[in-house]
Order: C-alpha cells, then structure tokens, then sequence
C-alpha cells in the first residue's frame, strides 16, 4: 500500500455534535485519564463498553477492542487528548473546555477550522498509511473557501468534493481544483466518466487490481461526506445531506470575513517538527487561549502581500519576536528594506503583541545546513529562555587556540558552556570529545567574567548518544579541581526549541525558564522537550514581562 493522496478523516461518528459525549465517554473509561492507554487492550475495550453504554454506539464490542481505539483516533485527530510519552491520553486546553462544558460549539468549531494535514495523530507511528511528503492544507478552510464563490453559484457537491476537492494538497490549488470542477460540470456524460476514472487510477493509494472510479468514490465518498457535515456545523455553511455543501446569500459576506479572521488568528502549525506532543498542546488551546504567533493578523494593502512576505522571511531567524523592541526589527529589516518601510512594518508588527513562539523561525532552525548560523539561532534561544548569552566567547586564557560556541550567564558566580553541533544525522560524545570538554573547555573558560563553569553541555540538530560520557567529564574535572563539580547535559534542537515553545505557552517568567533549564543539567541528555519538563501547571509562574 502507496502513500496517502486524498484526505482522510477517522469517522467513527461523522457528527461532530457528539465529539463531547465521546470524550466524557473517555474520561470515564479511563478514570479520568489516569490509566495508561497505549497498548492496554482491556482498556480499549472498556471505553467500547462505555460508548455503547451512553448509546454512541452500537452494543457489539470488538474482541481486541479496535472500536475503542477508533473513537479515541478521532478524539485525537481533533485535539482534544494526544498520547503522553508515558503512554496515557493527555487532555488538551480544547479537550477541558469541552469537558467543562465551555464555549463547546466554539471550541469543535475551532477545531474543525485548524484541523490541518499533517497533524500531530496523523504524524504517529500507528496511523498508516502516512500522507505524501507535501500536504500542507486546511481540509475544511478549503472546503468553505471553495463553496463560496461565484463561479461555482456558491455550492459544491459531495461528488465534486470526492473526486476534486479531496486530492488538493495545499490551501494555494484552490484555483486549480475550481477550474476541475468548472471543466466537470460543462463535461458530457462520457468526458465525466474519464475524468472520474484518470483520478481514480493517479489518486487511489490503496493496492488492489480495479481502480475505478466507482470504487473510489465508494472508498472517499464518507470522507467527503464527513467533511461536509463538519463544515455545516460550523454555521459557515448550509449542509444538504448526501448532497452538497453551499453558502447561503445571507452569509456569503460573513463567512469571507470569517475565514480570513481564522486565516490570520491560526496560520498553518509547523509545531510537529518540534514534537507530536508541542503540537497537540498548541492545537488543542481553547478559544479563549489565543496567543498571536504569527504575521496573518497583520492585513496590508493587497500589493504589500509580497512585501509582508519578506518581512516574514527576514524575521524568521528570531523565534520569539516578543524580546524583539522596534530597533532591533528596524535594524534587521533594514537590511532589505528602505528606512520608511522598515519602520512602518517594525511598528505594525509590534502593535500584535506577539505571546508565543514565531512560527516561521521553526521550520528555519530544525532545518538549517549553515553550522554558524545553527550557533547563532540556537544563541537567540537560549536569549529567549531569558539568558545573557554570549556568542563565540573568548577564551580567559591568553593564547589558546579553543573555542566553545556558547556561553551564558546563570547567576553571580557562575557559567554554562555550550557546544553546538549540527550534525544531520546523529552526534555522539565519544570519550575523546569528553575529554576535551574536561581538560580543554571548562579550564579555558573557568574564571569568564570571574565566574566558573558550573555548567556544561551540548545542543545537536539531531540525534545524540554517548549519554554516559557526560558523568566522566565531571569526574576528569574532579580529579583536578574538586570544588567545581560541572554537570552536563545533551539537548536535541527539537528539544530546546520545544522547551521555549512550552514557557511561551505558559506565561513562564524569565527566572522561571532558566531555574527549570539549569535544573536539567544533571549529566543527562533530553530528545524531547517533555523530558525537560518536570513540573507542570502546579508550578507555573504567570508572566510579567
């Protein structure tokens, strides 16, 4: 079996009124999300028990309990819960609204509208087969979008959608896929059938010998069925069952305005690069936990789209543009732009108030090939965190050729050296490389500012091993200088840049960040940021920058 071409959706119930009764089902089965659901069959089919017992579905409960597995696939496909990395169904923001009875046709709207692919769930190993390298689209956007034009009379139907609609894999083919629909409807009968029949053979990623058109639209017709119902609920719509999907005159205006409301309020979600987990916890905030991340709330003149798009590009290098003042956006944009537009885009971006993590700069750090600028934009995070940071520090000793790439301040009397290595496909503290940190860098730097280095560790692009090695550098210090004592640790690009994510989330004050990120420095290395975090909402400091 091929890679996914279409959508997909999990549809255990289409209707997306009941995703709060699935869930009170799911809070109940596993006593308050308490119990560990990965691989716990019994539990599985216990949350069966309880959907048939509150009539959500039929009595028939499955032997190895993949009904129960099904409707928690949707729950998770949604946002409301994601798997823990200790195997339990974790609740989102969403998810506790819901449960609360909070807003809950505002929040399952919200979901529907910022259900995108990829996705957290649809990123997991478990969920198969995967989609093609390449989607990046707003399944339900697009839909609504789609309808409401006036070349199309404002409707769709489900059979345009099967065969059109359901193959786009990015929100910009809204053109292309319009224009198909405009060609099939001015179609005869027998150039409908062909058309039909070529999307079925290039689009169907299931392996069998019959790849007709009437089976296609047999495999996809409930998934664009489903869609159809979830952009009915949201009210932007008129839902005719079976039939088509349209915008009624009264609404077509509104739900222009709508959409680019939402457009701007949740741009495309690139979080999955950084963790299933960083993703889930950002997709599932409740309406009322808006943090402006993002350039769609700015709305320039139609010919400044471009110019909007360079200014997010020449920004993309800063993952936090809250620490940023007017000047220092000035400074950079200058470097493209005249003075005057400069300091108008400066002021227009400062007046958002930006409160979490720059998307754009995501997908530019986890990707970056440029060892130095790796440096530096992992430099920029750790200034984020809330660190004096310093850049390619000298060394305290005369005449010595070492280096370290980044040192930064903790507190009076002490330091952190940092080593950052972008290598692509795993980095590992071999023995040789310890000692260097122990019999070069700490002594080379021991005495900064007339500080010592309490602290030592290394950040990599991707993944690390030789955890163990960490312990004998402080041990090779020992030897030599008891008093100092450094502990280490390793820190994936995706954690790091996770943990940042997780303090912009939760409003962590600056000395907060950095006592939970020297905390971690107990010769241990992290691949994901939910090993970083030990203490969650119990210890969270509102901030007050």
């Amino acid at each position: 079996m091929g890679e996914r071409k279409v959508w997909f959706i999990t549809r255990p119930e289409r209707d997306p009124n009941f995703h709060v009764d699935a869930l009170h089902a799911l809070k109940t089965a596993t006593d308050n999300f308490t119990a560990i659901w990965s691989k716990n069959r019994t539990l599985h089919k216990r949350y069966e028990e309880v959907l048939a017992l509150n009539e959500l579905k039929r009595e028939n409960i499955s032997l190895d309990g993949s009904g129960g597995r099904t409707w928690a696939a949707m729950l998770r496909t949604f946002g409301y819960v994601y798997t823990s990395p200790n195997g339990q169904l974790a609740l989102t923001k969403v998810g506790k609204a819901l449960l609360d009875g909070t807003k809950i046709h505002e929040n399952t709207s919200k979901q529907i509208l910022t259900l995108q692919i990829p996705n957290a769930y649809f990123l997991e190993t478990g969920f198969r087969p995967k989609f093609e390298v390449g989607f990046k689209i707003f399944p339900a956007r697009f839909l609504l979008r789609l309808a409401n034009q006036k070349q199309l009379n404002y409707y769709i139907t489900k059979e345009e959608i099967t065969f059109f609609a359901l193959t786009a894999q990015k929100d910009n083919q809204l053109i292309q896929v319009t224009q198909k629909i405009l060609a099939y409807r001015s179609a005869t009968e027998t150039e409908k059938a062909e058309m039909k029949k070529e999307i079925a053979t290039n689009y169907d990623h299931r392996e069998r010998s019959d790849k007709g058109a009437r089976d296609f639209a047999a495999a996809h017709g409930d998934v664009a069925h489903t869609f159809m119902m979830l952009c009915g609920y949201t009210g932007m719509s008129e839902y005719v069952r079976g039939q088509f999907l349209r915008i009624p005159s009264e609404q077509q205006e509104l739900t222009t305005k709508r959409l680019e409301e939402i457009e701007g309020r949740y741009p495309f979600n690139k979080r999955y690069l950084i963790s299933h987990e960083r993703f889930a916890e950002n997709a599932g905030l409740d309406v009322d936990s808006y943090k402006a991340s993002s350039f769609g709330t700015i709305a320039p003149a139609t010919n400044q789209k471009k110019m909007l798009n360079k200014v997010e590009r020449l920004l993309s290098s800063f993952p936090s543009l809250k620490e940023l003042t007017i000047e220092d956006i000035k400074k950079t944009l200058q470097h493209e732009l005249s003075q005057s537009d400069a300091e108008k885009f400066a002021l227009l971006i400062k007046e958002q108030e930006y409160s979490a993590l720059n998307d754009e700069f995501v997908e530019s750090y986890l990707f970056e090939e440029n060892n130095l600028v790796f440096e530096e934009k992992t430099a920029k995070i750790l200034q984020s965190i809330g660190f004096h940071t310093i850049l390619r520090p000298k060394p305290v000793q005369l005449n010595v050729q070492t280096q370290i790439e980044i040192l930064i301040h903790i507190d009076d009397q002490t330091v952190c050296i940092l080593d950052a290595k972008n290598y692509r496909n795993k980095f590992n503290l071999s023995a040789h490389l310890a000692s260097h940190m122990a019999s070069e860098y700490i002594p080379t730097y021991n005495g900064y500012d007339g500080k010592s280095v309490k602290y030592f560790g290394y950040i990599t692009a991707s993944k690390w091993g030789g955890e163990r090695n960490l312990q004998r550098v402080t041990e090779k210090v020992d030897a030599i200088d008891p008093s100092l004592n450094p502990q280490g640790a390793i820190f994936s690009a995706n954690s790091l840049l996770g943990f940042l994510d997780y303090c912009l989330d939760n409003d962590l004050t600056y000395e907060a960040r950095k006592e939970m990120f020297v905390s971690c420095f107990i010769n241990k290395g992290y691949e994901h940021v939910s090993e970083m975090v030990k203490q969650k909402s119990s210890s969270l400091q509102p901030s007050s920058n």
